[in-house]
């Protein structure tokens, strides 16, 4: 008994470090493809950042600089606070110590790039972000005071690609004499010559028209030449190049922009050159309203993150309901059915045990997109699917799952209460590798208030990351923790009898559905060359778990054959596959690009962001988008329909969902010439619903 009993240890923890391992490989696998399929995966190859200090040191009760240094490659660029018709403005989230108060973040005159119809206000070679801050009076010398910030800020050549990190500074607290100028003094002074003057009372005129506006600056002074105007993001002014005339007052041309004015403080940049000595100076007027400074109290934003943590555990309990996850809940069900006359402790064992396996699994991806993230990499929720590594070793494991429940062989991880001895250690085993491969199956599903919670959580320090997804799988895992509490309730299943023999053969059934679907997700993510792998390797599966008694010779070369079988299934579909998402639309659906929602932007658009491994994408297709009612009212409507297929690896839907702050599909948005942001839609839809959406959105 003893024997057995450590054996059985020995085989939980062996399961659950091979189930460890083999997630953190399809992950290190996704980021190696992704490095080497395609330039563009990782943000650190085009940008780097670091945190500079001006001077050396910083007396108490005074004002200091302090700035975040970007550098960017040849070409590529990142963006002022108003980053013009595309692109994003830096983010901020500073955690300093309590000796330091931010004061100001200051941002140097852009320079205006125009590409085709677009306008962006953009940094290139590299930019200082000086930050003003002040020392808390208290603060004794020989102390230090910490800078850190969560920066974000996004890079663009060809592509965009979110840059995020963490930086961190110790500026010496010292008496005034100790302060000198730093190692970048030079470059703060440089910079600072580059940052607008704030002009609080100009005397500003606005005379608009039907189409345009005038801006009449009397402050203008004779001899200093106009070189243009940035307008800030709610001034009402388009971002298109002003036309100057006059001398005093300075009349600025200007085209009304389409997004109104939200205050009449913002509104812009005015740079100039003194035709004498070709000085450039540049005057801002009014607030732009950087919302990077502002700092949530923490009252809100404590209240925002339980917001969060309840959308997740509302996640995960509707999870329980995704057709992505029956193959699993079905075997769970099988195992609730057998320990149904069971006493109260195993009863409360079996769930607890299940329900270890989904937290320890849901802790595990989270651990490993935040690492990803933090490298640089894109990831997001399913992302193990986009992988035909994965792929394989799912069609195994759910076909000799299937064999297991006909009744080809009998082995100890689904058996809940069948012997004597091994009941209490086989059992738990069962429930929680049960638990383990739910989450793995449940990996493409993205339910109702799971996909906000999971956005929120990705973009958060790693407490917080680990709180939202313990989260999720408590939710997932609470119909079995109601039973642990309350193992009563599991009396009202049927008595366990010879009938469990006929439905344990009719379970087997949804998983060899789910091998049939999983073949044809290997396809489109592969050639196919994978797909005869895998079904050699169910054949091999087969021949050893016939032979009777099973030897350890065979078990040996069985696994050999398989190992051979996934090392040939990785090569074939890394050299055929290119990481991008099918190009191919079908029927009225466009294949989605950034590029050609910038070319729809004046048209109504409805976006479909889904994959052939998400089932939830695949119904919402099938029962709404496809009826023809629906196409009818999109063609009513004048909509255009553009799809992104994220089966395979694509950096440019990544991004989109990135943007929105999602992981995973499905992802829908409608878009409109007055709603130029857009409008998010619930990951279920109905039929009635989606007509809703599209006559409130395209009126």
């Amino acid at each position: 008994m003893v024997k057995e009993f450590f054996t059985s240890i020995k085989n939980l923890c062996f399961a659950s470090l091979l189930a460890i391992c083999f997630v953190s490989a399809t992950a290190a696998e996704s980021a190696a493809e992704q490095e080497t399929a395609k330039d563009f995966s990782s943000w650190r190859k085009f940008t780097t950042g670091k945190l500079i200090s001006e001077t050396t040191a910083a007396p108490p009760g005074a004002t200091a600089y302090v700035g975040l240094y970007i550098t960017l490659v040849d070409k590529w660029h990142t963006y002022w606070v108003n980053p013009g018709d595309s692109g994003a403005p830096i983010r901020l989230d500073f955690k300093n110590g309590p000796e330091i108060k931010v004061k100001a973040v200051h941002m140097p005159v852009p320079t205006r790039k125009v590409s085709s119809s677009l306008v962006s206000f953009a940094y290139f070679d590299e930019v200082l972000f000086p930050i003003e801050i002040e020392i808390d009076r208290k603060a004794l010398p020989g102390q230090t005071a910490k800078v850190a910030v969560d920066a974000e800020w996004l890079v663009c050549d060809e592509v965009c690609i979110p840059a995020i990190d963490t930086f961190r500074l110790d500026l010496p607290i010292g008496n005034l004499e100790e302060v000198k100028p730093g190692e970048h003094f030079q470059l703060f002074q440089e910079t600072r010559a580059r940052l607008p003057k704030v002009i609080e009372d100009h005397g500003l005129r606005f005379v608009e028209a039907e189409q345009d506006m005038r801006l009449e600056i009397p402050m203008w002074t004779a001899g200093r030449q106009f070189i243009d105007f940035f307008p800030f993001r709610g001034s009402g002014v388009s971002n298109e190049q002003a036309t100057a005339r006059g001398s005093n007052p300075l009349v600025l041309k200007l085209k009304r922009s389409k997004v109104p004015a939200v205050g009449a403080d913002r509104i812009g940049v005015l740079v100039s050159r003194d035709s004498e000595s070709g000085k450039i100076e540049a005057w801002q007027f009014g607030d732009p309203g950087w919302k990077f400074t502002e700092q949530l109290p923490e009252s809100k934003e404590l209240m925002h993150t339980l917001i969060m943590l309840l959308s997740a555990f509302l996640g995960g309990l509707i999870l329980n309901l995704m057709p992505c996850v029956f193959p699993v809940l079905s075997i769970k069900l099988l195992s609730l059915l057998k320990i149904a006359d069971s006493d109260r402790r195993e009863i409360r064992k079996q769930n607890l045990a299940y329900t270890a396996g989904v937290m320890l699994s849901f802790a595990l991806i989270a651990l490993v997109l935040s690492g990803l993230r933090s490298a640089g990499h894109l990831i997001g929720w399913g992302f193990q699917l986009q992988s035909a590594i994965f792929l394989t070793f799912l069609c195994w494991l759910f076909f000799a799952l299937a064999l297991n429940l006909i009744g080809i062989f009998e082995i100890d991880l689904l058996s809940a209460n069948l012997g004597h001895r091994w009941t209490r250690l086989g059992g738990a085993w069962g429930s929680f590798f049960t638990g383990v491969l739910a989450v793995v199956v449940a990996s493409p599903c993205t339910a109702p208030f799971m996909g906000v919670a999971l956005g929120f959580g990705i973009s958060q320090p790693v407490p917080i990351l680990l709180a939202i997804f313990l989260t999720l799988g408590l939710g997932l895992a609470f119909p079995y923790l109601v039973i642990t509490v309350h193992p009563g309730l599991i009396r009202i299943l049927p008595k366990p009898g010879p009938w469990m023999i006929r439905l344990k053969q009719l379970m087997a059934i949804p998983l060899l559905l789910t091998v049939a679907w999983l073949l044809w997700v290997l396809r489109q993510v592969a050639s196919p060359g994978p797909v005869a792998a895998v079904l050699v390797g169910c054949g091999v599966i087969l021949l050893f778990v016939l032979m009777r008694p099973p030897r350890k010779s065979a078990g040996l070369i069985a696994a050999g054959v398989l190992a051979v079988l996934l090392g040939y299934v990785h090569n074939k579909s890394s050299s055929s596959t290119s990481g991008e998402s099918s190009e191919v639309a079908q029927g009225d659906w466009k294949p989605f690009s950034f590029n050609l929602l910038n070319e729809l932007k004046d048209q109504n658009v409805f976006v479909n962001m889904t994959a052939d491994w998400c089932l939830t994408c695949k119904v919402n297709e099938k029962l709404v988008f496809s009826d023809p009612e629906i196409q009818d009212l999109l063609k009513k409507k004048n909509v255009v329909q553009v799809k992104g297929d994220w089966t395979q690896r694509s950096e440019e839907i990544t991004r989109f969902l990135d943007r929105y702050q999602r992981v995973g599909v499905p992802f829908y948005v409608l878009f409109s010439p007055r709603n130029p942001e857009g409008t998010v839609l619930p990951e279920v839809l109905t039929k009635s619903s989606f007509i809703e959406w599209i006559e409130s959105e395209f009126p």
